[in-house]
């Protein structure tokens, strides 16, 4: 087995866990609480990564390019793929038409990834730079809600509806 086969393998699992995990939970206590919990679990994975991302491979990070490296990282090791980047100013639009999380949603039929990836980009964010750091983040558009994309929007200032 190569790196490749290898990494694969450890996406396959770092997404079906997530999905099995989530459907156990609300097995046993109920589809809210279920999504309660995955937000939060999404919250405190996300904050260790961008952590350990800081730690170990971007030690001095700078916004916002630190920020898109680490998102892109995250997004490789979760295949979150189909994604289009755009920075405009202080607005980072991330825009994803292939999403192996979302497809799995879609399957199962009983959540939505919307405040988990809003609390993930805001963990992740927060890891790297530090928890004081005022992060906003927008889910705008959703495959599961049928948009033809997922579209987040990041900004260390306060979000309008206008963007």
């Amino acid at each position: 087995m190569d790196l490749t086969q290898l990494f694969e393998i450890a996406q396959y699992f770092a997404t079906r866990l997530d999905g099995a995990w989530f459907l156990a939970a609300a097995d046993k206590l109920g589809v809210q609480a279920a999504f309660e919990l995955d937000v939060e679990a999404w919250k405190r994975f996300s904050y260790v990564l961008g952590k350990r991302l800081a730690r170990d491979y971007l030690p001095q990070p700078t916004w916002p390019d630190s920020y898109l490296e680490a998102m892109t990282i995250m997004a490789r090791i979760l295949k979150t793929e189909g994604r289009e980047v755009t920075v405009d100013g202080d607005l980072i639009t991330i825009r994803v038409t292939d999403c192996e999380t979302q497809r799995m949603i879609a399957k199962a039929g009983v959540a939505d990834c919307g405040i988990a990836t809003v609390t993930s980009h805001q963990g992740l964010a927060k890891g790297l730079f530090g928890k004081d750091l005022e992060i906003y983040v927008a889910h705008t558009k959703n495959l599961n809600q049928g948009d033809e994309c997922c579209e987040v929007l990041v900004s260390r200032k306060p979000i309008s509806a206008a963007n």
